[in-house]
């Protein structure tokens, strides 16, 4: 069996370099992970803090909505059903009509809710064709009515 005596006047020449070159090593690895997690937790509370200032430059109070709501009328800005015209159809029907405020420039591109000049109402089914990318006028190329709405404002 060997001992460690036996080892160290074998090996001894090797062995505290060895120990040394893995010692290196291992602090080496250490110091990278530890940049690594750095780096990384760095990069979260970026990812998160954005998030939030987005989610800020989203939010669009009620007052602003019923404003925006007010101004254009009930009257969805691309597609142009409003609850007027509902309610001609049918009395009462106006009020299923669902209407959302829709950024005119998108929060991805800059816009903010908390500019009224930013803000449009639109009918839910062209907010959703419009995403954030689209604007009206690619928007209005892209819908298919099924019934003509003429230059006058009248529908066909």
């Amino acid at each position: 069996m060997f001992t460690f005596e036996d080892i160290t006047t074998r090996y001894g020449n090797y062995l505290v370099p060895a120990l040394i070159i893995i010692l290196v090593i291992v602090l080496f690895v250490l110091i990278v992970v530890t940049l690594r997690f750095r780096l990384h937790l760095r990069n979260i509370r970026r990812q998160e803090m954005m998030q939030r200032e987005v989610a800020y430059r989203r939010r669009i109070r009620l007052s602003d909505k019923e404003e925006v709501f007010e101004r254009d009328n009930y009257t969805c800005q691309i597609c142009g059903i409003s609850r007027d015209f509902l309610d001609s159809l049918c009395s009462g029907l106006g009020d299923y009509l669902l209407l959302e405020a829709d950024h005119i420039q998108s929060v991805s591109q800059g816009g903010t809710g908390k500019d009224i000049d930013n803000l449009q109402c639109l009918c839910w089914r062209c907010n959703r064709k419009k995403g954030g990318k689209k604007t009206n006028e690619e928007v209005k190329r892209m819908i298919d009515y099924g019934i003509e709405k003429l230059d006058s404002g009248e529908w066909n």
